[in-house]
Formats: C-alpha cells, structure tokens, sequence
C-alpha cells in the first residue's frame, strides 16, 4: 500500500514538471510572424483602376481681331484670372480716331436733317401760297428721307467702329489657368499673328477614362446606370486620393470597336486645384455611389467563420492580438465590406490567423510588402 501511494505522488510531481515545463516553454516561444493590413475606407480600396487624363473643361485661344502695336500686358503669366479680367491691350490710336469722325458725321447729318426739315415746312407754306410748284415740295421731303436714311447708315458704321475699338482691350472670356504670353510689349500684332495665349479652365475639371463593355455590364448593367451609381475618385501622381468624389457627367456615343471600351468623362469640382490638364492620374472607379465613404472594407482572408457568427483579429497599439465579432456586408472587387466590428485605420490579421489567440502579442508584416515581393 506505501508503494501505490508512492507511485502516485511521483506520478503527479511528474505531471506538474510537465505542465510547468510546457508553460515555461510557451512564455519563452518567440511572438509568431502574421501578416496585416490596416483597414480602409470604401474609397480607399473598393474601386476598380483605370488610366485616366485630365482635361480643361473650357481650353480658350486668345487670338488678336485687330492690328496694332501691343502697348500693355496686365495679367501675370501661369496666374489664375477670372472672366472679364484685362489682358493685353492694343494701341488705339486709329479705332478711336474712326469712332471720333463717325460721331463728328452724324452730329453734321443731324444738321442736315434739321435744314431738311425746315425748308420743308418753308416750302410747304409757299406751295400753299401757290408761290412754288408740288416738285419742290415732293424734293424737299426727298431731301429728309435721304438725310435720314444716311445717318442710320453712319451709325451702324459706328457701331462697328465702337466694336472695332473694343477689340483692342482683349478680356478673359473665362475663368481659369492663363499660360505663357507668346508676344512681348511692342510688338505688331494682327490677326494673322495666331494665339496670344491660352486660359484652361480647371475649376470645375474633367477626367477622361475608358473601361470596357463587359466591365460596363459587369458593374452597372449598362449605360442607363453608370451616371447614377458611379462614384469616381483619382489618384495623383504622388500616390495620394484626391478628396473630392465625382459623378460620370459624360458618356460617349459610341464603343471603340478596336480596343472594345468606351470613354467617359467625370466632372470634378477641382477646389484646390490638385488636377491640371494634360496630367494623368489613376481613376478609382466604384458601382457604389451611395453612402460610399466610410464602408471599411478587409481582404476576405481575415475572417474567421464560425458557428456563432463571423470574427477577425485585431492587433492594439501594443500589436496584442484582439478577437472581434465582426457584422458583414457586400463583397466589392474582392474586398469584404465590414458594417459592425473595425473601424477604418485599425489594424487586422490577414494571413496567419491559425498561428495566434486572442491575448497572444504578434510581429506584424505589412501586406503590401509581402504582396510587392510576390
């Protein structure tokens, strides 16, 4: 009997030694390598890339409509100008003269019309007397129409003369960018001389883009819905999104039948005027249009399904792994939209979830660099 319970207490000092080894072994085991991303918001990654350029909603020629010598510059090149801003003006000396000597004309034909009118009513008096023949009556009147009808004629021909002049204070027809002046104070410009400079209006501005007739379906079934559904974003060239969130303005007619796509056009308010023509940007296009911003989306990997329901992990501040019930939504372009559970910016597990349990700290692994080196 003193042998059994030998045994048994040996048995069980034994069993401890065990445990107390494992636990030992399990504090001392290095924290487990899991890969992760942070969690981003509906327009951050839930959108299909496209290549797009921008493009000046209105791009204006200035062009010269009279000759003259240029007297003055009055904008600074690659400045912002508004519409009716002056811009260049032209000497004048001439168109005003012609106005000048329109106005002297038409005062004289107004004295012409005043004598007219006058030996009119003498003749008519005379013809009452019988002192004078009904031809010189009928001449006289004659006299008046003709003195009328020419001075409509000079003030038409004022009219032009005024527009003329006007041509040689040349304005900003719109608002926008104004670029590099192709002439110089001093010189003789005409009309044949071609473009004085160009104005880009940027605010508001469009992105020009293509996506394909199977995408087109695909995401929107179809043109009758691409203007209402579609929410676009752009991409600059530093890699940073754009804040503002554009419509599809502008669908073209017809499907390129050589590349199968069809163009369009977004419309961007452009405040800060991040988008200039010419450049190209990533267009980030989403079938969501509604309640876009604030969706957070994960890569499906991260979920953990379950009998109770759906759960991710978590990493705090301290990257101590954190298990959460998470409510799901839609699945768009690949990435689960996450309703309840994780908020944008909060890092989550994506690959290496069966290393880990909830408490147990982790080294962390950005996914873009595992997914850049593949």
């Amino acid at each position: 009997m003193k042998r059994v319970i030998t045994l048994i207490a040996s048995g069980l000092i034994l069993s401890q030694t065990i445990v107390i080894s494992m636990a030992s072994d399990a504090g001392n085991r290095p924290a487990p390598a899991v890969v992760v991303e942070k969690a981003a918001t509906f327009s951050e990654s839930s959108h299909r890339r496209y290549i797009g350029s921008v493009e000046a909603v209105n791009s204006v020629n200035i062009m010269p409509r009279v000759s003259g010598t240029l007297i003055k510059t009055h904008f600074t090149e690659g400045a912002m100008v508004k519409a009716g801003d002056f811009l260049y003006e032209i000497e004048d000396t001439t168109y005003r003269a012609a106005v000048d000597i329109l106005k002297a004309q038409i005062e004289a034909q107004e004295a012409t019309i005043k004598f007219a009118e006058s030996e009119y009513q003498r003749k008519n008096k005379l013809l009452q007397s019988n002192v004078v023949a009904i031809a010189a009556q009928e001449q006289a009147l004659m006299e008046i129409k003709v003195a009328k009808a020419n001075k409509k004629r000079l003030e038409a021909s004022l009219r032009d003369a005024e527009n003329t002049l006007s041509y040689t204070r040349i304005t900003a027809p719109v608002s926008g960018i104004i670029g590099k002046s192709r002439f110089s104070e001093g010189n003789l410009i005409t009309p044949q001389s071609g473009m004085l400079v160009d104005i880009q209006q940027i605010s508001p501005i469009y992105v020009k883009f293509s996506i394909s007739e199977r995408a087109l379906r695909r995401d929107f079934g179809g043109l009758a819905n691409i203007q209402k559904q579609a929410a676009v974003q752009v991409k600059l060239a530093d890699g940073t999104v754009a804040g503002e969130i554009a419509r599809v303005t502008l669908v073209n007619n017809k499907i390129n039948t050589k590349s199968n796509t069809i163009t369009m056009w977004a419309t961007f308010p452009n405040r800060k005027h991040d988008l200039l023509p010419g450049s190209f940007v990533t267009v980030l296009l989403s079938s969501e249009a509604q309640n876009a911003e604030g969706k957070v989306t994960v890569m499906p990997s991260a979920l953990l399904m379950e009998n109770d329901g759906c759960s991710v992990y978590v990493l705090d501040q301290n990257n101590v792994a954190e298990k959460r019930k998470v409510k799901l939504g839609a699945t768009i372009n690949g990435r689960q939209v996450i309703l309840e559970g994780v908020r944008p910016g909060e890092v989550v597990v994506v690959d290496g979830t069966h290393k880990i349990q909830p408490g147990m700290p982790v080294v962390p692994v950005d996914a873009e660099q595992v997914f850049a080196g593949k």
